[in-house]
C-alpha cells in the first residue's frame, strides 16, 4: 500500500488510539499531535477526507472520556464535555488545543516528579541524621541498622555511601564502615577518597587482605605512586610479609628516594630475609 498523508494520519490515530488504551495520555497526545500536523501540513481530499476525520472523531470521543483526562480537566474545575471537540477546517483551532493540553500534562508531570525528588531528599537526609543521632548516642546496633537501611535505599546515589562509611568509620565500626565503602567503589572505582576511608577502615580492623585489595584496586585505578607503596610496604611489614614489605619498599623509593621509611623497611627487611 502507498504510502499517502491520509494513511499516515490514520496511523499516527491509531497509535494515539492503542496509547490511550494503555493509559499513556501524554504519548497518546503527542501521536495525535503529529495526526493534526500531518492533516494540515497535506492536502487530503474527497472520500480519503471523510474517513481521515472519522478516525479523528473516534479518537477525540474516547479521549474526552478517559478517567485520566477527566482527572485533568476536573483539576482545572473543567466538568463540561467535550472536552475538545473537532469541526471541518477547523484543524489550527484542534492543533493548539491539543497542544495546550500537552504542554500542561507535561509541566504537571515535571511538577510531580520534582515533589518526589524533594520527598525522597528529605527523606534521605531525615535518616541519616537519625543515624548518626544514635551513633553519637554510642547506640551503635541502632545506629549502623539505620545507615545501612539508607545505604540499601539511596546507595546508589553518588556519594551516599561514601558518606555512611565515612560516618561509621567515625563511630569506631570499622569492619562495617568498611563493607560500605566497597559499595561505593562498586560503584565507582575512581573514588579516591573513599578508596582512602576504605584502607583506613581495614587497617584499623587489622584486615590485612581486604586492605591489600582495596590498594591492589588503587594501583589500577591510580597507578605506581610511590607513597602508595609505602603504604602497601608498611602494611605488609605489619602482616609480617617481609618479603613483599621489602619488594614494595623497594619499589617506592625507587619512585621517590627522599622517603626514608621505606629505606628504614628495606633494611628491617633486609636483616630477615637474607639472615634466613
Amino acid at each position: 500500500m502507498f504510502d499517502t498523508p491520509a494513511k499516515r494520519v490514520r496511523e499516527d490515530v491509531a497509535r494515539a488510539k492503542k496509547a490511550l488504551t494503555k493509559g499513556d495520555v501524554m504519548k497518546s497526545l503527542e501521536n495525535f499531535v503529529s495526526a493534526v500536523q500531518e492533516m494540515m501540513s497535506s492536502q487530503i481530499f474527497g472520500r480519503e477526507k471523510f474517513e481521515v476525520e472519522v478516525h479523528i472523531h473516534e479518537y477525540l470521543k474516547d479521549f474526552n472520556r478517559h478517567p485520566d483526562v477527566k482527572r485533568f480537566f476536573a483539576n482545572k474545575n473543567i466538568h463540561v464535555t467535550p472536552y475538545v471537540k473537532f469541526t471541518r477546517g477547523e484543524e489550527r483551532p484542534l492543533l493548539q488545543a491539543v497542544e495546550q493540553i500537552l504542554a500542561e500534562m507535561n509541566a504537571g508531570q515535571k511538577q510531580a516528579e520534582q515533589a518526589v525528588e524533594v520527598k525522597k531528599e528529605r527523606r534521605k537526609e531525615e535518616l541519616l541524621e537519625k543515624g548518626q543521632f544514635f551513633l553519637d548516642k554510642k547506640d551503635l546496633i541502632k545506629g549502623k541498622s539505620i545507615l545501612r537501611n539508607v545505604a540499601e535505599e539511596f546507595g546508589r546515589e553518588e556519594g551516599v555511601c561514601t558518606d555512611i562509611g565515612h560516618r561509621l568509620l567515625r563511630a569506631g565500626l570499622d569492619l562495617e564502615a568498611g563493607e560500605i565503602l566497597e559499595l561505593a567503589l562498586e560503584q565507582n572505582s575512581r573514588d579516591s577518597h573513599a578508596m582512602a576511608l576504605a584502607v583506613q577502615a581495614y587497617k584499623n580492623a587489622r584486615e590485612y587482605p581486604k586492605m591489600e585489595k582495596m590498594y591492589k584496586l588503587a594501583l589500577r585505578n591510580f597507578g605506581a605512586h610511590p607513597k602508595t607503596l609505602l603504604h602497601m610496604a608498611e602494611m605488609y611489614l605489619d602482616w609480617r610479609k617481609y618479603d613483599e614489605a621489602y619488594d614494595f619498599a623497594k619499589q617506592a623509593l625507587g619512585g621517590d628516594s627522599s622517603l626514608t621509611e621505606a629505606q628504614a623497611i628495606i633494611d628491617t627487611c633486609g636483616k630477615r630475609i637474607f639472615s634466613r
